[in-house]
């Protein structure tokens, strides 16, 4: 892939991405205001078809109050197939009613050669009374390849302890080449220690994409997606994601 100069890592829509981050920042805070701060820092590890891989670190802060909570992540990553890049990550939760949260998650990457993405999901999440957290989702990825990819998501979320928490969902959608997507997925959460949380997840399907998905820490968060998408192919792919959290107090 051809080096960019520096004035076309700065296109109109990467500020105006920054632009509307800021806003959702602004009007997530106040929900949120006056509720524990958390922290940390991370790495991720992450394996498709082809032998296509992902590595990433990032830093990021989160804060929940009564009415909403949020985090924001900065992430420098490492791609076998679209290079090394930065990303900018936000995950913003607002309570609407007693049980329910509308979940806005977004990110950005910005590839150090020619590869820029943008991936957001939006919907709702309901909290069961199993304490179980059931959501429903848009997701839209976008990346410079160009590839796009709109589709909707169901997932539950099953604490089944203090420290351990499993989820299972699907995704269904179409990217701008006119394959289809349709995969399963299953995660969990290990709280390993007072300050070490263990994540993993897996996807299966055809042309399988991971889905960023919710949570406090926002799931395991990816520049692009692992899988197909620019040509219409119908095999069943895989990824596989594992992450470490190491927790400020």
């Amino acid at each position: 892939m051809p080096k960019r100069t520096t004035d076309e890592r700065l296109p109109a829509a990467a500020i105006a991405y920054v632009a509307s981050a800021f806003a959702v920042a602004v009007w997530t805070g106040p929900a949120v205001a006056g509720g524990p701060l958390s922290g940390g820092v991370g790495v991720d590890y992450q394996a498709g078809a082809n032998a296509q891989s992902y590595r990433g670190a990032l830093l990021f802060g989160s804060v929940e109050g009564s009415s909403g909570d949020l985090t924001l992540a900065a992430i420098r990553y490492d791609d076998s197939r679209t290079g090394t890049g930065t990303a900018a990550f936000g995950n913003a939760g607002v309570k609407v009613a007693p049980t329910v949260r509308l979940r806005v998650i977004g990110l950005r990457a910005f590839g150090e050669d020619s590869f820029d993405a943008s991936r957001l999901r939006a919907g709702p999440e309901l909290s069961l009374p199993s304490r179980a957290t059931l959501g429903a989702y848009y997701l839209h990825v976008h990346d410079s390849s160009p590839a796009n990819l709109d589709a909707g998501g169901a997932e539950v979320r099953v604490p089944l302890s203090p420290k351990f928490s499993y989820q299972v969902g699907a995704v269904v959608g179409r990217w701008n080449s006119g394959a289809s997507t349709a995969q399963g997925i299953l995660g969990g959460t290990l709280r390993a220690g007072s300050r070490l949380l263990l994540l993993g997840e897996v996807d299966v399907g055809r042309n399988a994409t991971t889905s960023s998905g919710g949570g406090m820490l926002g799931g395991l968060p990816r520049p692009g997606p692992l899988g197909g998408g620019s040509t219409s192919r119908t095999d069943i792919t895989s990824t596989a994601q594992l992450g470490l959290r190491f927790l400020f107090p």
